[in-house]
């Protein structure tokens, strides 16, 4: 009985068998049509995902960061960690003061240089390899220079923050590269702290943003072409 049981198993899965070997060589093209497809998906998401890394390691990236302190006395650093030069065109300061906000595109100023530094750090501009740094100097100088013939010292007792922002053209893709780095003031003695809002400095990547930072750059330009366009005719 075992063994009737054992042939009538054996007969009904070879019957089985032979009906989707069948089914398979009667259906091959679609079978083929079906596999390539797959295939074709399976390609294309490597593809995607390998396109997807390899943007993402070309991205710009710029850090801002505090050097030698965490007063308005310490450093402002800009370092370039993208993969290819980028050029850094403007550093906007934002000033958040008790009464007001003060914005300046610190690269469209009048400065005088000294003697034996470097002329990026003096003018807010200049090209920066991967992992070059850039010292702009104190973030007391920064506001100094934002402030211009403003009262500089006033103007550090109401700071309640500040906003660090780098703009650059980044090569390999010929567009706008931007950072920003918001720092909260805080009164300790007769010591002004900076208290970052976030770990690392914000990487702007949208595409408004982008649009407004670029309003503001032209903004201050055409205020700078009007103020200095007024004192020559004082002087005229």
């Amino acid at each position: 009985m075992r063994l009737a049981w054992l042939h009538t198993h054996s007969l009904w899965r070879f019957g089985k068998d032979s009906i989707m070997w069948t089914w398979l060589i009667d259906n091959a093209a679609v079978v083929s049509a079906l596999s390539s497809l797959a295939m074709l998906g399976v390609w294309l998401i490597y593809l995607q995902l390998f396109y997807s890394s390899y943007r993402h390691r070309q991205r710009p990236k710029i850090l801002i960061t505090r050097g030698g302190g965490h007063t308005i006395k310490s450093r402002c650093i800009l370092t370039n960690m993208s993969p290819e030069i980028v050029f850094i065109e403007a550093v906007i300061l934002k000033l958040k003061l008790s009464d007001r906000e003060v914005l300046c595109s610190l690269s469209d100023i009048d400065r005088v240089g000294r003697k034996g530094m470097d002329q990026r750090s003096e003018l807010f501009q200049g090209p920066l390899s991967s992992g070059e740094y850039l010292d702009l100097g104190t973030f007391k100088d920064l506001i100094v220079a934002a402030m211009q013939d403003g009262d500089a010292e006033a103007a550090i007792e109401s700071l309640e923050e500040l906003v660090v922002t780098a703009v650059g053209s980044y090569t390999w893709h010929d567009q706008l590269a931007a950072a920003e780095r918001c720092f909260t003031v805080r009164t300790e003695g007769a010591r002004k702290l900076l208290d970052p809002d976030q770990i690392t400095a914000r990487q702007i990547r949208s595409h408004r943003e982008k649009q407004k930072i670029t309003h503001i750059l032209t903004e201050q330009s055409s205020q700078l072409a009007r103020s200095r366009s007024g004192k020559s005719e004082v002087r005229g």
